[in-house]
């Protein structure tokens, strides 16, 4: 047998096995390469980052868990970059998760939850708690994620001593006449508690009725006039919002557009109200007040709307519910409201 082929095979192998090796990818960066401090006060906040997570995973469970730690990575490691950051150093992030944790464990033991320092507007969110799941939960998402996005639009607008939300709550005035009388208006695209643009719930319509979210006895709205008057009614603003944002996450996540599988990813909690508030920056992987502060938002409501509170202060505190329809422990019965 002629060994010419047998040697062009050898030649070629030993070729191939001298070749340099691709380069291997650069490691992940361990949490204390990301704290820009001195070795005793690194491991302070690496252990108390340790603390946190392991809370998480006994209130929560380890997706949970994982999900704050995938969070506080993103932000130290935009800190070292120079992107947006929600916090100037590590240690105001640690903090802040800190409280957080500490809040939703007082909810999940059902006691008095201090709010003292945290960013948030519960007096927006829980007399909607009801219309916040049922809306969630037409669109197979978890209800924590809307009620952080109704925080944080709320939050916002109550700022700089109420003239934000007084400038807005004119414009919507102004703009909502102009529609009706002239069709459509040059300002205010967007409304209610959710702030949901008219534009984009004229969109929904399609996926409203795959999931059968929507009345189909009751006439979808198709101009601006109508979309404005539907953003008004809380239930109908929390539904066109649930809908746009299970879009997102369908397409997000490689699902096709009819797929209405219930989605339930921790990680949700930080995706929805950051894309919701800035979706450019929630694409750049970029984190700011209202999506790192969004995602306890989210694992917060999950926890507290299951059960009835009375707002003190900055102390939220159980509700009993006694006499027909109620139970002792206070808990809210699955939504029972339909579009």
């Amino acid at each position: 047998m002629p060994l010419g082929p047998w040697l062009v095979l050898l030649a070629a192998g030993l070729f191939f096995l001298a070749l340099p090796l691709p380069p291997p990818p650069p490691p992940s960066p361990s949490l204390r390469d990301l704290l820009p401090y001195p070795q005793q006060e690194r491991e302070i906040w690496v252990a108390l980052h340790l603390a946190n997570k392991a809370s998480l995973q006994l209130l929560l469970g380890a997706g949970a868990a994982r999900a704050y730690d995938r969070l506080v990575r993103l932000e130290l490691k935009n800190q070292r970059s120079g992107k947006r950051a929600a916090f100037l150093e590590a240690r105001g992030a640690l903090l802040a998760a800190r409280r957080w944790v500490q809040a939703i464990g007082q909810a999940s033991r059902g006691g008095p939850v201090s709010l003292e320092g945290l960013p948030t507007a519960p007096h927006h969110v829980l007399p909607h708690a009801t219309e916040i799941r049922a809306a969630a939960s037409a669109l197979g998402l978890p209800y924590g994620v809307l009620a952080a996005i109704v925080d944080n639009e709320q939050y916002g607008g109550d700022k700089a001593f109420g003239l934000s939300r007084g400038v807005r709550e004119a414009a919507d005035t102004l703009a909502e006449r102009l529609a009706t009388l002239q069709g459509q208006a040059p300002l205010s695209r967007t409304l209610g508690l959710a702030q949901m643009s008219w534009e984009d719930a004229l969109k929904q319509e399609a996926r409203l009725r795959r999931f059968g979210a929507w009345d189909p006895a009751r006439p979808f709205p198709r101009n601006e006039a109508e979309a404005r008057q539907a953003l008004e009614d809380p239930y109908l603003n929390l539904l066109f919002t649930a809908s746009r944002l299970r879009g997102y996450f369908n397409a997000l996540l490689d699902l096709p557009p009819e797929d209405t599988r219930p989605l339930e990813d921790p990680w949700l909690f930080y995706l929805g109200p950051a894309w919701h508030n800035y979706p450019l920056r929630a694409q750049n992987l970029e984190t700011w007040e209202d999506s790192f502060h969004g995602f306890f938002k989210g694992l917060f409501y999950q926890v507290a709307l299951k059960r009835r509170w009375h707002l003190e202060g900055r102390t939220l505190k159980p509700l009993r519910a006694w006499g027909p329809g109620g139970n002792e422990e206070g808990h809210i019965p699955m939504p029972r409201l339909q579009p």
